[in-house]
């Protein structure tokens, strides 16, 4: 399956070396050298780096493989032509039988579970979330997209959690936030209320797979800003969603919210300064996905309101597509 992402994977680069045994650790310490300066001077992007190493081929060489990103392709441009990379490139050739391989990869494709995985893991992605953003006085309707931010998250282990017969994971948000900045309030970072519930559920529709399922996710934020702390309403969740979606880790599936207006308040003195709208959550990218599961009930079981809170927004949604289908096909007056 082929995912858009906001990152450029065409500046994915593959490379590949052989030489005899002898000098294979010369070679895999002059590649891991080689990407240490690329960092080091920016050309390099966070992409994670890996420097494969193969045992003897048929022929007797070692093949070692080096993955990275370049940063962009102005970085590329830089890097290449810097005298630093060009004497790496001698230190590696000079370590090599053989000539090298290039390869540049224009699209990404995902490996995902077509069942919910037996085991609890923790995941890293990073993601977009966007809302409509009102302080009186100050900003009005400002479309805040936060396109940097990140969410760590507990998964459970597949099972059927609420006894219906269909498999369900409950996702534990330890942590997320993003920052960006607006010029009526300066730096504004986003991140979770811990006193509220933030976490999120996905349920099987059913069928020979767990997927395609439905999800949820509910969350209530803490706002930093110049003018100092602000909350949404702890008696009002951020709702986004239910979705269907395909796979988990549930990257490109955008989740749109059908909160409403959220009422602001300062967190210190209780007073209401404005609302926000939420929008549309998305997660784009896999940073880190581990099937490590942490032993702790509370991450494990959801809460009973989780299982409503679903229940309540799929009717809502259906009642609406019911609605505009009905409209859709009504007569138009001449």
């Amino acid at each position: 399956m082929a995912i858009e992402t906001y990152r450029n994977e065409s500046l994915v680069r593959m490379e590949t070396y052989q030489t005899d045994p002898a000098r294979a650790d010369a070679l895999v310490g002059q590649v891991r050298a080689k990407w240490a300066l690329l960092r080091d001077k920016g050309y390099a992007g966070d992409y994670p780096v890996e420097v494969l190493r193969s045992g003897r081929t048929d022929d007797g060489r070692v093949k070692v493989v080096e993955v990275f990103r370049w940063k962009s392709r102005q970085a590329e441009v830089d890097g290449t032509n810097s005298p630093e990379y060009h004497q790496m490139v001698k230190n590696i050739n000079s370590l090599m039988t053989g000539t090298s391989s290039q390869d540049s990869f224009t699209q990404v494709v995902r490996g995902f579970n077509t069942n919910f995985p037996s085991v609890g893991g923790v995941e890293l992605l990073k993601g977009v979330c966007s809302c409509s953003l009102t302080v009186a006085g100050m900003v009005e309707n400002y479309q805040m997209s936060v396109k940097n931010g990140i969410v760590l998250m507990h998964r459970s282990p597949r099972m059927d959690l609420d006894g219906d017969g269909l498999n369900e994971m409950y996702l534990k948000i330890l942590m997320h936030g993003g920052e960006i900045i607006q010029a009526a309030l300066g730096p504004i970072r986003v991140e979770q209320n811990f006193n509220r519930p933030n976490d999120g559920i996905v349920k099987s529709l059913g069928g020979p797979n767990d997927f395609p399922a439905r999800a949820i996710w509910r969350v209530s934020w803490k706002i930093q800003t110049a003018l100092g702390t602000v909350v949404t309403d702890p008696d009002t969740p951020l709702i986004f969603g239910p979705a269907i979606v395909a796979h988990y880790p549930p990257v490109g599936t955008h989740f749109h919210s059908p909160t409403g207006k959220v009422k602001l308040f300062l967190e210190e003195s209780g007073v209401e300064i404005g609302h926000l709208i939420p929008g549309e959550l998305t997660a784009f990218d896999i940073v880190v996905t581990k099937d490590d599961e942490i032993y702790a009930d509370i991450l494990n079981t959801p809460p009973k309101e989780v299982f409503s809170t679903l229940e309540e927004y799929t009717h809502l949604l259906d009642k609406g597509a019911a609605a505009a289908a009905a409209a859709e096909h009504e007569p138009v007056g001449v």
